[in-house]
């Protein structure tokens, strides 16, 4: 009994911890008929390399607010290592400041005592001033932050591999 409910904690934690770190992919593959076998290393170049190579897939990632680019970079290594890539070249990535906003929160004020349930006090209490609370807040701001890059496959490394295309 106690083993399953700390299982289903640890579930419940999993689900909780897997939905905080969002981070939002569109990959956009350039040639749909070439399929290959997943790669297990994929390397993250800031420049396209000398050698020759073949352009897999387009990959576009945002995070959240206050995400670093590294776990964008990430993400994009994840999602070439699906496609059967050997590197992700960072072609561009650009933050954009989203300012904080004002949110209406109805127990964000006082639920306990709130001013309309007692029409007949003033907005002034006698010795305490105005009310401290209203019923909204602000819901901080931050960068988001937005990765392009490309997922390439080299042609030296797969020069005798037969392409796994069916």
């Amino acid at each position: 009994m106690r083993s399953s409910l700390r299982n289903n904690a640890l579930a419940l934690a999993a689900v909780v911890v897997a939905g905080c770190a969002s981070v939002t992919t569109e990959v956009t593959v350039f040639d749909q008929t070439r399929k290959f076998a997943p790669t297990e290393y994929v390397a993250i170049l800031l420049d396209y390399p000398a050698e020759q190579y073949t352009k897999l897939a387009l990959i576009e990632a945002q995070g959240t607010l206050g995400g670093s680019e590294a776990e964008l970079l990430e993400e994009a290594r994840r999602r070439a290592r699906a496609l059967g890539a050997d590197a992700v070249v960072r072609l561009e990535a650009h933050a954009v400041y989203q300012p904080p906003v004002r949110v209406y929160d109805p127990f964000w004020g006082n639920p306990f005592y709130p001013r309309y349930h007692y029409p007949f006090r003033s907005f002034y209490y006698p010795g305490y001033g105005p009310y401290p609370f209203d019923n909204y807040r602000w819901v901080g701001g931050g960068t988001v932050q937005t990765l392009k890059a490309v997922a390439i496959r080299l042609k030296s490394q797969h020069a005798g591999a037969p392409s796994a295309s069916p």
